[in-house]
């Protein structure tokens, strides 16, 4: 009889997994990274790579016919069902090819994979991963009386609002037969970055929050509505044993807001979401149903983390390659914090299929109007 110890997806990577019975390629990214002058160091490199990966279980997981996980031995840990590392010589140089599906793990994830391939190309120790110890006590956890009272909570406050939670849409139609263009429109807020981080350290409301204000405010004016709501993503982590786990740990998060023409009523309106939300956060709401199926069309603002800042943790001249730009749109509206150490950047990364241009740049433009506000009111 087998005994094998499975368990059900984490929220975010079951949403990736059943998309992916009908798109078999959903969610998956790539990028390309060289190395000038290294091919003498490749075996090193790769070494470097298989401690890495191999300290993450994730990596090893497979998966059964339910949909459940488990730990399962690996031939070569470079290569599996969700990922690839294909590490190769071309003349003097050293690149690097990877493949990575977003079942995996998250944004936060990454930083983990890169500190780790440093310290491991170092000769340096690994903190252990203890994912499979994690899945135990948040399988258990979904009984206890906190984790009741967060879904009751967000139950009772979020299941019978009628608010939008996008712009409007240019398409008749949110279901379409047709593939999800992808499209991407980039605003530069480095000029406000100062007055945003002095608003964020003088009110205790975070960048996320501040830009969770700014865009659920332009959605209730784009709407022509009062209110408006949306989601956003949440690291996690809060525990110490959590802090290297690769894994899909983020929480995304219900927000709403309400408008008013007191920017400190806003701002405190906004702070007390961000915190009630993260209070209520280890039940996954939006991504459960039926409420997921308003939650997965709603604008998600998140903070991206920048390849170019990631390889600066590395031990080795990394470069990142060009690659090609999305096809597929993998949500309605996403809008993306992207922070360096001297620039702020908006991505919103939308479905073509669904927006217009001229309608996300229109949007954009509502966003920067209530950024501009805020900070100069």
């Amino acid at each position: 009889m087998n005994h094998r110890i499975t368990y059900p997806l984490l929220p975010f990577s079951q949403l990736v997994y059943d998309m992916s019975r009908l798109m078999p390629k959903v969610y998956m990214f790539g990028c390309s990274l060289r190395c000038p002058g290294e091919a003498p160091h490749i075996d090193r490199i790769k070494q470097a790579f298989r401690t890495a990966i191999a300290n993450h279980p994730v990596f090893s997981m497979q998966i059964d016919w339910r949909g459940w996980h488990f730990p399962s031995a690996q031939k070569d840990i470079l290569h599996g069902r969700f990922h690839d590392f294909d590490i190769s010589a071309q003349g003097n140089d050293v690149r690097i090819d990877v493949r990575f599906n977003r079942i995996l793990g998250d944004g936060k994830s990454l930083d983990i994979l890169a500190e780790d391939f440093a310290r491991a190309y170092q000769g340096l120790s690994l903190e252990p991963d203890d994912y499979w110890t994690y899945m135990a006590r948040y399988e258990a956890y979904k009984h206890d009386a906190h984790y009741t009272a967060s879904r009751t909570w967000l139950t009772d406050e979020y299941a019978d609002i009628s608010v939008p939670v996008r712009p409007t849409i240019d398409r008749s139609r949110l279901f379409t037969i047709l593939p999800p263009k992808a499209g991407m429109h980039t605003d530069d807020y480095t000029d406000l970055s100062p007055a945003i981080q002095s608003l964020a350290n003088e009110h205790y409301l975070s960048m996320d929050g501040f830009f969770c204000l700014c865009t659920a405010l332009a959605i209730a004016e784009y709407c022509g509505t009062d209110e408006a709501a949306l989601t956003w993503a949440y690291e996690g982590r809060e525990r110490p044993e959590e802090q290297r786990i690769f894994g899909s740990l983020h929480r995304d998060v219900p927000f709403k807001i309400r408008r008013s023409n007191n920017r400190d009523e806003l701002i405190r309106m906004a702070r007390d979401g961000m915190r009630t939300g993260v209070a209520h956060s280890d039940y996954p709401y939006t991504l459960s149903k039926p409420y997921s199926g308003r939650w997965n069309y709603a604008v998600n603002v998140l903070r991206i983390t920048d390849a170019e800042e990631l390889l600066k943790v590395f031990p080795l001249p990394f470069e990142l390659l060009p690659t090609p730009p999305k096809k597929m749109a993998y949500a309605l509206l996403d809008v993306e914090i992207h922070e360096r150490q001297n620039s702020l950047r908006l991505c919103y990364n939308y479905s073509a299929t669904h927006y217009k241009e001229e309608s996300i740049r229109r949007f954009a433009g509502l966003v920067r109007k209530y950024a501009e506000w805020l900070i100069n009111d």
